[in-house]
């Protein structure tokens, strides 16, 4: 199972898989033209010239008007797309999201190939083609959304709590919470495991 062969099919089946996918998301429907970073990068903008982040709109392709609805931090944490142009935003945005599926793949699917003695490099790349098929992963990127990367800030809460590291648990999900509201659903969880430290420190 080790000899050349063997190595040579998983490079051609690797090869392949990505190939594949690749394809699949460079045609496939739906693709959202990065309207919610357009909503990001013209709210940042817009709060520079005139001072106020919530009356910036665009218009949706339903319609109606779209502005930004995140809480203020996020405003802050996303100002430094103010020195870029939008090419550069969108870029960005992109190599922001992969970095954060690199990480939740390497902390998902890790222990999993170390327990069964898996090819790491093959088994993350095929873990990574699925992963690029998941619909809200798609939406993600061709929304330019920054899910993922809260998404890493709680999955880091939840690697601190599972390594024996909680003295700093908790700031991941309050970041999160305070980006975006709907991670703070994970003081719940925190609280129903008794993580009352981590909890706190969350809220």
């Amino acid at each position: 199972m080790t000899g050349p062969t063997t190595a040579r099919g998983r490079l051609v089946l690797a090869l392949a898989l990505t190939v594949a996918v690749g394809l699949f998301l460079a045609f496939v429907p739906l693709h959202r033209d990065w309207f919610d970073l357009n909503v990001y990068y013209g709210a940042v903008g817009h709060w520079l010239r005139d001072g106020r982040i919530y009356d910036f709109t665009i218009p949706g392709a339903d319609g109606a008007d779209y502005g930004f609805t995140y809480p203020p931090f996020a405003a802050l944490c996303m100002l430094p797309m103010a020195l870029f142009d939008w090419p550069a935003a969108i870029t960005l945005s992109m190599v922001l999201n992969v970095a954060a599926s690199a990480t939740l793949l390497t902390w998902l699917i890790g222990p999993i190939v170390r327990r069964h003695g898996w090819n790491k490099w093959f088994a993350f790349v095929v873990a990574a083609c699925l992963f690029a098929l998941l619909e809200p992963v798609r939406d993600t990127f061709s929304f330019g959304q920054v899910n993922l990367l809260l998404l890493v800030l709680v999955f880091f809460d939840a690697w601190l709590l599972s390594t024996g590291r909680g003295r700093f648990a908790g700031c991941g999900i309050g970041l999160a919470a305070a980006i975006k509201l709907t991670p703070a659903i994970f003081i719940g969880y925190l609280l129903i495991t008794r993580r009352w430290r981590a909890a706190a420190t969350a809220t």
